[in-house]
C-alpha cells in the first residue's frame, strides 16, 4: 500500500497536564506512522489544556505533528468547532481514522469524502450504564458505528457491541504492549514473600483498596508481601490511609505515574501482578506483565479474559482480600505455573507489533477500496 496522510481524531492523548493519558492512541499512532505520514487532531477537553502547551506540536519517538483542539460533547459550540478543525486539517488528509467512541459525532458531522477507519476502545460500552442518562446518551451514539468504512474493536467483547450496529464486522486488534527494557529475571524462591504490582488509576474501578488488603492478608498468613502501585488518582489518600489502619504502611509503595522505562524496570523486578479491576476494554497493564514474565491474579471482565493463561494467571470473580490472597497462594504453589520466560514468549507471539501492522494495512487497504 502506498504511503498516505492520515488524520488520526482522538479525545483520547497525552498532554502536559495528563502525559499518561490515552498512551495507547499515541502507540497505535506511531505505528500508523511506519507506513503513513500521520497528524493527530487531538480534541482535549478545556480542562485538560495548559497555557504552556502549545496549540500545535509534536509528540512521541516519531514527532507526529499534533494539534490540540478545545472539544466537549456536552457543549455545541465546541462540537461545531471541531468539526470545523477535523475539516480544515483533513484538507490535506487521504483518510482519517477516529480513536474512541466520542469522536465518532464530529467524525460523522464532518462529512468527509474519504476513507474513514474507527477505532474503539471505550470499556462503557461493555459495562452496565452508570444511569439512565448515560444509558439514553450511549444508545445514541452507538447508531454511529454503522458510518465508518471499517471499525476496530481492541477485544472480541467490545467488537460484539459494535457488530450490532453494522453491516459488515469490526476487526479485532489489541493495544499495543510495551516491550521489557531488560532482561527477564529467572523467578526465585516465593513461599514466605513475594513483591506485588498492580498498574492503573487508583480509582475504585481499578481496586487499589482490595489491592491494599490483599497485602494484609498475606501479611497475617506469614507472607512477607509488598505492593508497588503505578498510577495516580482521587483513592490516593484512602489508600494510604487503609495500609496505615492495617499495619503494613511501609509494605504499600504508590509509585505514582511512570515514563515506559521506569514502569518497565519495575515489572522485571516484582514477583506478580495483581489487579482487582472492575472492567476493562482490552487491558494493556495485563498484557503488558505477561510481556515482563509475570504471573498475574486479577478480576474482572472484559478483554483480558481473552488472552489470559490458566498457566499463568488466576482470574476471579470476588474483589476482596481474602479471596485474592487464596489466588495469590494457589498460583505461586502451581507447579505447572510456566517460567518467566515462558510467559513472556508467549505474550511475545500474542501482541506483536508485526501483527499488529498487518493487521492495520488490511484494515486502511480495506476502508480505501470501499471508498472507491
Amino acid at each position: 500500500m502506498m504511503c498516505m496522510r492520515v488524520l488520526a481524531v482522538t479525545p483520547w492523548f497525552p498532554c502536559a497536564k495528563l502525559p499518561g493519558s490515552g498512551l495507547f492512541n499515541l502507540r497505535d499512532s506511531e505505528l500508523i506512522a511506519t507506513d503513513h505520514e500521520v497528524t493527530v487532531l487531538h480534541l482535549i477537553a478545556p480542562s485538560h489544556m495548559d497555557s504552556d502547551e502549545p496549540a500545535v506540536g509534536t509528540a512521541g519517538t516519531k514527532g507526529l505533528r499534533v494539534v490540540r483542539q478545545p472539544f466537549a460533547l456536552s457543549n455545541p459550540k465546541l462540537i461545531k468547532q471541531a468539526v470545523a478543525a477535523i475539516r480544515r486539517e483533513a484538507a490535506q488528509a487521504d483518510l482519517m481514522h477516529t480513536m474512541a467512541f466520542p469522536a465518532l459525532l464530529p467524525g460523522r458531522l464532518a462529512r468527509l469524502r474519504k476513507p474513514w477507519v474507527h477505532t474503539e476502545h471505550y470499556s462503557s460500552l461493555v459495562t452496565p450504564p452508570a444511569s439512565a442518562r448515560m444509558a439514553m446518551a450511549l444508545g445514541t451514539l452507538k447508531r454511529f458505528f454503522k458510518h465508518p468504512d471499517e471499525v476496530i474493536a481492541v477485544s472480541r467483547a467490545l467488537a460484539d457491541v459494535v457488530d450490532q450496529y453494522r453491516s459488515t464486522p469490526a476487526t479485532v486488534i489489541g493495544n499495543e504492549v510495551m516491550e521489557p527494557t531488560g532482561v527477564v529475571p529467572v523467578r526465585g524462591d516465593l513461599s514466605s514473600s513475594v513483591a506485588m504490582i498492580g498498574v492503573g488509576g487508583i480509582i475504585d474501578r481499578k481496586g487499589p483498596l482490595p489491592a491494599v488488603d490483599t497485602v494484609a492478608e498475606l501479611q497475617r498468613r506469614g507472607i512477607d508481601a509488598t505492593l508497588t502501585w503505578v498510577g495516580e488518582g482521587d483513592q490516593r489518600a484512602e489508600v494510604l490511609a487503609s495500609a496505615e489502619r492495617q499495619g503494613i504502611a511501609d509494605k504499600v509503595r504508590l509509585a505514582g505515574q511512570l515514563e515506559p522505562a521506569e514502569l518497565s524496570a519495575e515489572l522485571l523486578t516484582h514477583d506478580l501482578f495483581l489487579l482487582p479491576v472492575e472492567t476493562e476494554t482490552f487491558g494493556v497493564a495485563l498484557a503488558e506483565a505477561l510481556a515482563h514474565g509475570l504471573p498475574i491474579v486479577a478480576t474482572g471482565t472484559g478483554g483480558h479474559e481473552e488472552f489470559l493463561p490458566g498457566e499463568a494467571s488466576r482470574l476471579i470473580q470476588r474483589r476482596e482480600g481474602a479471596p485474592l490472597a487464596d489466588a495469590v497462594q494457589d498460583i505461586l504453589a502451581d507447579p505447572a505455573l510456566w517460567s518467566r520466560q515462558q510467559i513472556a514468549d508467549y505474550a511475545a507471539g500474542m501482541f506483536s507489533g508485526a501483527h499488529r501492522l498487518r493487521a492495520y494495512r488490511e484494515v486502511y487497504e480495506s476502508a480505501v477500496a470501499r471508498t472507491r
